[in-house]
């Protein structure tokens, strides 16, 4: 890669709106930066049939070419995607806690979630997830962020939560073909064998802070240096 990276595009987490990113926005002040929304997902259109694919692919229609594409949680799944199958799209590629594991015991922990996602009872097995996932701080905003994914309509997230479940991202992560970075601030994710997988994966641990999984909201300025410093990091011109 020559010359700066392109325009940053932010996609958020399943059930998530992009507003869940204004607290890094003051630390992105003159790069240009697009939020979209997942399909189905806070008024943007959805897709004919929920599936990680057709969310890809839709996502994908709006990502200039060139992006540094960040994408929390599913969000980071479907850039996963985007940057194996549109290679021409995306010039780097940051996760932010996102579930991709690539070790045989956490993979399997990932399938018995898959499971519980297809039980009746999917909706309450979402609502204790994301609590969970949450973590300690700012409990008021945990409540924010678990209505607003409660509200999103169940057709744009069942199917799409599901297929995330079910992914072996392996595969994905040993074809990528640009520079990546994971922040992992809660997820079951090793990060050694991860860049053993693809050595253009590196990673950022941000676990000791306490962040939960939303680290972009409980500890923006974390994230904010681990994305800049994965950017400007001069190994990764040329």
């Amino acid at each position: 890669m020559t010359g700066p990276p392109g325009p940053l595009v932010l996609v958020p987490g399943i059930g998530c709106g992009t507003t869940q990113f204004r607290r890094l926005r003051p630390g992105l002040a003159g790069r240009d930066v697009l939020a979209l929304d997942l399909p189905g997902h806070r008024g943007a259109p959805p897709v004919p049939r929920v599936s990680l694919a057709a969310v890809a692919a839709r996502i994908a229609e709006q990502v200039p070419p060139g992006s540094v594409l960040v994408g929390h949680s599913t969000g980071g799944v479907v850039g996963l995607l985007v940057a194996v199958r549109r290679p021409d799209l995306v010039s780097r590629l940051v996760v932010l806690d996102s579930n991709l594991p690539v070790t045989a015991d956490a993979l399997a922990r990932k399938a018995a979630r898959a499971a519980q996602v297809r039980s009746p009872r999917w909706r309450e097995v979402l609502e204790e997830s994301m609590r969970t996932a949450w973590g300690p701080r700012e409990p008021g905003l945990r409540e924010q962020v678990v209505a607003g994914i409660l509200a999103t309509p169940p057709e744009a997230v069942r199917g799409l939560w599901a297929d995330v479940l079910d992914l072996d991202p392996r595969e994905l992560l040993a074809a990528l073909a640009v520079p990546a970075l994971h922040v992992r601030s809660s997820r079951d994710v090793d990060l050694a064998a991860l860049a053993a997988l693809n050595p253009r994966v590196r990673g950022v641990d941000l676990r000791g802070l306490e962040p939960g999984h939303w680290p972009h909201l409980t500890e923006p300025a974390a994230v904010l240096r681990a994305l800049h410093g994965f950017l400007g990091s001069p190994s990764l011109e040329g």
